[in-house]
């Protein structure tokens, strides 16, 4: 699963609606897409970015201060995919590897973190790893580790 291009459809309603949507992937233009026409078939109308989504969209390296909020939805959404396909690419991760993954969490004002091992089961399209008798239990690849040899 990568981010792909618009499809026809969607460049032949972007051009009768004069949205330029030439340089978006498949998601962002059907964000930009719904903002231009989300009055008209009763959503919510566009609403500017928010600044959690600025601030998580600038910690992954990219600026969504101009874009709506569908859009930069959309932006993180594909920034956090090809972070967690990068992942499995550089830890050549595959069913029946040994991983470890790596647990933060806050508890009383205090960032902790614990690391438990794990057996891949099966990576998903979308990128979630999980776990043999994890019993559903798994993780998003840029929380693991391999363990040394």
């Amino acid at each position: 699963m990568t981010a792909s291009q618009p499809s026809q459809d969607q460049l032949h309603l972007a051009s009768v609606l004069g949205i330029d949507i030439s340089g978006d992937t498949f998601d962002v233009a059907a964000a930009r897409l719904l903002d231009g026409v989300a009055p008209a078939i009763g959503h919510e109308p566009a609403e500017p970015s928010s600044e959690r989504q600025r601030a998580f969209a600038e910690s992954l390296g990219y600026d969504v201060a101009l874009d709506s909020k569908r859009v930069a939805s959309a932006k993180i959404g594909e920034a956090l995919l090809a972070n967690n396909l990068g992942a499995i690419k550089s830890l050549n991760l595959q069913a029946g590897d040994r991983v470890i993954r790596l647990t933060q969490f806050e508890h009383a004002g205090e960032l902790r973190s614990f690391e438990q091992e794990f057996i891949v089961s099966s990576i998903q399209p979308n990128g979630r790893v999980f776990f043999k008798g994890g019993n559903g239990q798994g993780a998003w690849p840029t929380q693991l580790r391999k363990p040394a040899p």
